[in-house]
């Protein structure tokens, strides 16, 4: 860009140079023209009778001498009938003068023109020669060639091109410097490859369910994500203008690190991290990250659903995998009236009693779960008896039903592990539909909790079983919270505790019809 620039500068600098170069020579042409035309000698000379044209004439010799020391390259006295009186060739002394540009000045006007006489194309100035009544008696014309006038031009162009060069090479420097200057803040990369990293790094954060919130260290918002302007101001322009002081303080406090912390903002639970950027010259902002507690809790959930799933089909498995053992044995041993007998008792005790427990609730997947879980019990040497008050229809949204799951596993696997150390082993699930709500109950004879136990039952990470535990029954309490429900729980030591959960169910409207019908 620099030799682009100077480049075109020359050109311009050079074509003004020569226009302002032939300017100032047509001026000074014209004026020593007219300081000739005054001269007496001249005029004489052109109102002698006979008109002296004779190349070895005083007056010739007089004005070659003054040409000379002017630097012109003509000086030319010409009569009214366009003859010369003088010339640089003498051969041309007494000749019809060329040009054809000679007219106006045997009018009596002074002028500058250029036109190609007899030594070349030329600047020339005219000025006329009037007597003492001011009658026109002839014309001086003076002139210099284009030729001249090159290497006037050519001796300020060097001046022109050593300032140019040095103005290169001033620019070069200051470029480069610049350049790498801009490199270094740039981090050594060049231009396009940040530009493809900005237009990855915006699809990325758009793409990102997280919200990503970055601020400088002025305290001003650089970077906001859509997760994140709609976590933190949902109804705003999506670059963090509506996001309140309150809220940038407490989520950018001091700009230390903090990892998992949970706030409330906006009505909002968010789960938070914190990292500060560290520059060169110290704290450079911040970078947090947020989600939403509740779409963390509800992917936990599923988490732990399908953990209950899996839990309860392999002791469902276990359990068949021993009864077909038997069977097995029984067909080698071709004891047939035994095997008769053995499939009457497995329909008679387990089969048909554990269907019929289940038989009112009618979606597939809590239904199943339930019979793993009565399948896990025996397994675990555990009596779970399951009542249904009334029919548990099929709820209108199938993550109620992942929901259920992880309540009743939740709180099944409690009691499971509260009953471990009895003799008598005893739990029991109550389900009920009424008025549009679920209640469930399950409730063991384990050894019970104090009231201070009751208390912080519910707290995330707070247990009596040892490190990593005490999140189930505190995922149950959040899980009915964010349903609008309620949790209550009963324990005495030494005799059992009793949990009763209480959500709202929106019901299958086919379904329900169907069960009206």
């Amino acid at each position: 860009m620099i030799v682009l620039t100077l480049g075109v500068a020359l050109l311009l600098f050079n074509y003004q140079l020569r226009a302002n170069l032939e300017e100032a020579q047509g001026e000074r042409v014209m004026g020593l023209a007219a300081v000739l035309a005054d001269r007496d000698d001249v005029r004489a000379a052109l109102m002698a009778t006979p008109i002296v044209r004779n190349p070895d004439s005083e007056l010739r010799q007089q004005i070659e001498k003054l040409r000379d020391r002017l630097g012109v390259d003509f000086i030319t006295v010409m009569d009214r009938d366009h003859l010369r009186l003088t010339h640089p060739d003498p051969d041309e002394v007494g000749r019809h003068f060329r040009g054809g540009d000679e007219g106006p000045a045997l009018k009596g006007q002074s002028y500058v023109s250029r036109s190609e006489g007899t030594l070349g194309v030329s600047i020339r100035g005219f000025s006329p020669v009037l007597d003492a009544q001011g009658a026109v008696i002839g014309a001086v014309a003076t002139g210099v060639t284009l030729t001249r006038v090159g290497l006037l031009l050519a001796e300020r162009r060097q001046v022109l091109l050593l300032g140019i060069v040095l103005l290169m090479l001033v620019g070069a420097s200051g470029a480069w410097c610049l350049a790498r200057y801009i490199k270094r803040i740039l981090l050594g990369f060049e231009p396009h490859q940040i530009s493809q990293w900005v237009q990855q790094r915006q699809a990325m954060l758009a793409s990102l369910h997280e919200g990503v919130l970055a601020i400088d260290g002025d305290s001003a918002i650089t970077m906001v994500n859509p997760a994140a302007g709609e976590l933190l101001d949902p109804a705003g322009a999506g670059d963090g203008s509506g996001i309140p002081a309150s809220t940038l303080r407490e989520l950018f406090d001091r700009g230390t690190p903090a990892l998992n912390r949970r706030l409330t903002l906006n009505g909002r639970a968010l789960i938070v991290n914190r990292v500060p950027i560290r520059g060169d010259r110290g704290a450079g902002g911040s970078v947090v990250t947020l989600r939403d507690r509740s779409e963390v809790n509800r992917l936990a959930e599923e988490l732990t659903g399908v953990s209950r799933y899996a839990q309860a089909l392999r002791a469902s498995t276990h359990e068949f995998k021993n009864r077909l053992h038997v069977i097995l044995g029984l067909v080698q041993l071709r004891d047939l009236g035994r095997l008769e007998r053995y499939l009457r008792e497995l329909d008679d005790t387990l089969i048909a009693p554990a269907a019929a427990r289940v038989a009112g609730v009618r979606d597939p997947v809590l239904a199943g779960f339930l019979l793993a879980k009565g399948s896990e019990a025996r397994e675990r040497r555990v009596e779970l008896d399951i009542d249904l008050q009334s029919e548990i229809p099929t709820p209108d949204e199938s993550e109620a039903v992942h929901l259920l799951v992880s309540i009743i596993g939740n709180l099944l696997e409690n009691a499971f592990e509260a009953v471990a150390g009895r003799e008598t082993r005893q739990v029991s699930l109550t389900l009920g539909v009424d008025a549009g709500a679920l209640s469930l109950h399950v409730s063991d004879n384990g050894k019970g909790m104090s009231d201070n136990q009751q208390q912080l039952a519910v707290e995330q990470g707070v247990s009596s079983k040892g490190a990593g535990r005490g999140y189930g029954l505190a995922m149950v309490k959040a899980h009915v919270e964010s349903l609008g429900g309620t949790l209550a729980l009963y324990s005495t030591l030494g005799r059992g505790t009793l949990v009763e959960v209480t959500v709202p169910y929106a019901m299958d409207v086919m379904q329900v019809t169907d069960g009206v019908t």
